[in-house]
């Protein structure tokens, strides 16, 4: 049985993979003590940006603004 928190990391990758394919967009990966500077726990999700932070890793996508 999957935990409600690895739930909601599982939904968050799928949205930052949705919003990676269908539009331009910039994706960051961290990995080590840096990834964990401000937080060690988090997630966001809003139609700029997806991004989720766990122990010694952080991963993000953000949209690209065309003008």
């Amino acid at each position: 049985m999957v935990s409600i928190n690895m739930k909601k990391v599982i939904l968050l990758l799928t949205v930052s993979a949705f919003i990676f394919m269908t539009t331009g967009c910039t994706s960051t990966l961290v990995l080590g003590p840096k990834a964990n500077e401000k937080k060690c726990l988090s997630g966001t999700v809003n139609l700029n940006e997806v991004g989720v932070t766990l122990p010694f890793v952080k991963a993000g996508v953000e949209v690209h603004k065309t003008k």
